[in-house]
């Protein structure tokens, strides 16, 4: 099974790292995924992200590719920079990946509705099975 992993270190993605590192056999093929988003700006959708993001997006990527070949599963990595979703969204048509896993960052119902969900966002418009790790 193709398997796209969506991680940016925080405690949400970390939990999907753990499903993943359980569910996937030695057949299967992790892609993981880190986007470097940038700060948004009023009136922008987004802005480039900081070289400082970059290399922490990075470090993330290693430490999850890391964690998955201590248990003996392959895995590439695609680092990105924009918005997360689109990102994921396009690595995962590309890829041709059958499921989806991230994590939620636990956003309040103002923060949803002022900027949004990923996990929201992918779930509603992924080509294939998400799983969402809280």
């Amino acid at each position: 099974m193709r398997i796209l992993l969506a991680y940016d270190g925080s405690d949400g993605s970390r939990r999907a790292l753990d499903t993943v590192a359980g569910l996937a056999g030695p057949t299967d093929h992790v892609t993981i995924v880190g986007v470097a988003e940038g700060v948004p700006l009023f009136g922008h959708a987004a802005t480039l992200p900081s070289s400082e993001q970059e290399a922490k997006r990075d470090r993330e990527l290693a430490a999850a590719e890391a964690v998955l070949a201590e248990r003996g599963l392959p895995a590439s990595l695609v680092p990105r920079g924009g918005d997360a979703a689109t990102a994921i969204l396009e690595v995962a048509e590309q890829e041709g990946v059958e499921l989806i896993a991230m994590g939620t960052r636990g956003l309040s119902i103002a923060e949803r509705w002022l900027m949004g969900s990923v996990s929201d966002r992918v779930l509603h418009h992924a080509p294939c099975s998400v799983l969402v790790a809280r």
